[in-house]
């Protein structure tokens, strides 16, 4: 076991005898130009002022702090070199040297990460050599800001601790029955009155509906999400915006009308679940998304934008003439089939804008084309028939990667979402069976990465988001990184040093022996028939 705490594990650690204080001025050559944010954070980090040194001049390589190019290395992968010389980073390219930068911030101890590091006390780093590359590709974390807004603060945050753990994707879930986050100029009723709803249902059974009594909402500026865009993107981050369609649409259908089937009015949703509120699948409402679309890609730089199609109902349809009508007009046996001729059409103008949607895998069918992306959240069996259909698939599967669910079964466990994951249930999962690789050589398409998802529908404030994601994101982080996974040895490392990092961020995460009496939530508790 390695003392340095290192989470996720890397491929290789060779530790050295000896220390090295920092000097005050640290001379940085560096093949790549660093970030304004990580030329800032070195400095923070090693508390010492950075001098740049062009890498091409004599003596660059001589650097205290020096960034080579070694194309040799995969994408993402590094070397990193501590020792009384100072330290060299290898890699292949910005987002290998940014995963090195992130190695040596946890190896600067709490201070890398306390928002206001302490100056002037010097830093000693361990002699070590780290040899290092991620497993997955894509390593993604999904965060639903539609059921409950996430201020920008928060969100910001949310991506700066995610990008410390070497997840290098946020997959951010801006629309849903129960709000409209993002501000569209052409549509400003999806802001007024889809982005907020009159009450929260804090907790379901199945004999009873638990309301907080409280408004909920709030939207992103279009300055919020390009702020956020570029602070992920120096931390080598890519943010995939989601807008949810045709199901998960009540709130955008409760701003504008028209764009619904069936009643002629209804309100931003205040429950969960699936609702039958569903869009239309005419022109007008086609012209309304593309619109909307094409803001979310004047915003959003990922070479992905998301369209959802999960979770649809087709109630609605099948009792409105004029829906059947038009799947009769189109040539489709069933109303049915309009959910992925939908999609195309939305799909189609994505790709004359030089993106790919993405979609959950419900919405895979004849008509979606080959370059959509999958989550498949379901089991791996959907992760097999997504692969073998020929898509690009995500792994997001709910039964190990859904951070809302509960740790177990204590009553003490603040969240009102029933179902159980453990940390080392997740920790434990291995997604690239046999037959998913099987699939994937046999339709020809790609396994991406995988991701975890964080749904916040029981996650009301930012107490309890930290809770159910910390230290399970951890866990992910180490499945999505590392080749080799020791449980045991990973618990080692959250108590010798990880957990310490957490809490210099001011992370609530949840406490390996169980929640904090300020982190239990009896009112919950007694409304889910759960004793204390």
């Amino acid at each position: 076991m390695s003392e340095l705490n290192l989470v996720p594990a890397p491929a290789s650690v060779v530790e050295h005898d000896g220390f090295t204080t920092v000097p005050d001025i640290v001379s940085l050559s560096s093949f790549t130009p660093l970030s304004g944010w990580l030329a800032r954070a070195l400095e923070d980090w090693l508390d010492a002022r950075i001098q740049p040194v062009p890498a091409n001049t004599p003596g660059g390589d001589r650097a205290w702090l020096h960034i080579a190019e070694d194309t040799s290395l995969a994408d993402g992968a590094y070397k990193l070199d501590v020792s009384a010389a100072g330290i060299t980073v290898e890699a292949a390219g910005a987002a290998g040297a940014i995963n090195a930068a992130q190695t040596l911030r946890q190896l600067v101890g709490r201070r890398g990460f306390s928002p206001a590091p302490e100056r002037g006390a010097g830093v000693e780093l361990p002699h070590v050599s780290i040899t290092d590359q991620p497993r997955f590709a894509f390593r993604g974390v999904h965060l639903d800001v539609a059921r409950h807004f996430m201020p920008k603060d928060e969100l910001l945050r949310f991506i700066d601790l995610a990008a410390a753990h070497k997840l290098n994707a946020l997959h951010l879930h801006l629309t849903d029955d129960q709000g409209w986050r993002m501000e569209i100029p052409a549509f400003p009723r999806l802001q007024e009155i889809g982005s907020w709803r009159r009450d929260t249902m804090a907790v379901h059974t199945g004999d009873a509906r638990f309301m907080t009594g409280r408004p909920h909402g709030g939207c992103y500026s279009l300055e919020d999400l390009r702020e956020a865009v570029a602070f992920a993107k120096e931390r080598g981050v890519t943010i995939i915006p989601e807008i949810d369609l045709p199901g998960h649409s009540v709130a955008a259908i409760a701003a504008y009308p028209q764009l619904g089937v069936g009643a002629p009015f209804v309100e931003v949703w205040t429950g969960w679940g699936v609702n039958d509120c569903i869009l239309d699948p005419s022109e007008h409402t086609l012209k309304f998304f593309r619109t909307v679309l094409d803001t979310v890609m004047d915003v959003f730089d990922a070479p992905v934008i998301h369209l959802g199609g999960d979770e649809v109902p087709y109630d609605r349809w099948h009792s409105s003439e004029t829906v059947r009508q038009r799947a009769a007009d189109l040539g489709l046996a069933s109303v049915e089939q309009l959910h992925g001729w939908f999609l195309g059409q939305l799909a189609a103008h994505l790709a004359a804008n030089g993106r790919r949607a993405g979609v959950w895998h419900e919405a895979v069918s004849p008509a979606l084309p080959q370059t959509a992306v999958v989550n498949a959240w379901g089991g791996l069996d959907t992760v097999v028939s997504s692969l073998a259909a020929g898509h690009d698939t995500t792994i997001s599967c709910y039964s190990h990667l859904y951070l809302d669910y509960r740790e177990n079964n204590d009553p003490r466990e603040p969240s009102g979402c029933e179902p159980l994951l453990s940390t080392e249930k997740l920790y434990g999962f291995e997604p690239l069976e046999p037959r998913v690789l099987a699939a994937a050589e046999a339709g020809g398409a790609a396994i991406t990465g995988i991701q975890a998802q964080l749904w916040t529908e029981y996650l009301d404030t930012r107490e309890i988001r930290d809770y159910n994601t910390y230290p399970r994101l951890c866990a992910f982080a180490e499945l999505a990184w590392s080749r080799h996974r020791d449980y045991a040895d990973f618990v080692a490392r959250l108590d010798g040093a990880h957990l310490d990092r957490l809490t210099a961020a001011g992370v609530d995460f949840r406490p390996p022996a169980g929640p904090h009496p300020w982190q239990e939530r009896p009112d919950i508790a007694a409304k889910t028939g759960r004793s204390r």
